[in-house]
C-alpha cells in the first residue's frame, strides 16, 4: 500500500517517473502458522498504469509496456488523467510516435481490442474541454470508486508516466 500511496502522491504533485515493483512475474509467499500462502501469482497480479501525459514518447512507452503486460496474461488498466485525456479525444489532432509509426490513440485502440481497460478522468476531461461524445470507443469513464477498486486490490502493481 505504501507504493500505491507514494505513486499517487507523486502523480498529484506533478513528479513524473517510473516505478517498478520487483518480482512482478514471480509468486511471493508468506508464512502463516506454518502454512505457506501465495500472496501474488502471475495469473492474478494486475497492472494499473497512471498516464498523465500526451507526449508521444512517454505515452508510447506507457501504452507499449501495458500492452506487453496484458499479452502476458495480467489484467491491465491504463488511467488517462491530466493531459493524457487528450489521447482519447477524436476531435484533437494526434501525433505519430517515431518508433511505432502509430498515433497513441491507435495504440490505445489496439490495447482495448486486446482486452485492456482504459479509464479516463472526468474532471480532467472537463478541464481539457473534452466531452463524452469526443471519446474513442472503449474508453470508460473513471470515478473514485472505479479507480480505487482497482488500486486497492491485493495483487496490483502501479506504474506512472
Amino acid at each position: 500500500m505504501k507504493v500505491i500511496s507514494s505513486l499517487l502522491l507523486s502523480s498529484l504533485i506533478g513528479i513524473s517517473g517510473i516505478v517498478v515493483t520487483p518480482n512482478f512475474s514471480q509468486a511471493q509467499t508468506t508464512q502463516s502458522q506454518g502454512q505457506q500462502t501465495a500472496v501474488t501469482s502471475p495469473k492474478t497480479t494486475s497492472l494499473f498504469v497512471n498516464l498523465t501525459t500526451d507526449d508521444s514518447w512517454r505515452g508510447a512507452m506507457a501504452i507499449g509496456f501495458a500492452e506487453k503486460v496484458l499479452q502476458q496474461g495480467h489484467p491491465t488498466t491504463i488511467f488517462l488523467n491530466v493531459s493524457a485525456v487528450n489521447l482519447a479525444s477524436q476531435k484533437l489532432p494526434q501525433h505519430t510516435n517515431g518508433i511505432t509509426g502509430k498515433t497513441l490513440q491507435q495504440m490505445l485502440q489496439e490495447f482495448i481490442a486486446q482486452g485492456g481497460s482504459v479509464l479516463i478522468c472526468p474532471s480532467c476531461m472537463k478541464q481539457g474541454g473534452i466531452s463524452d461524445n469526443d471519446l474513442i470507443q472503449g474508453v470508460k469513464m473513471g470515478s473514485p470508486q472505479a479507480t480505487q477498486s482497482l488500486l486497492f486490490e491485493d495483487n496490483v502493481r502501479v506504474m506512472s508516466w
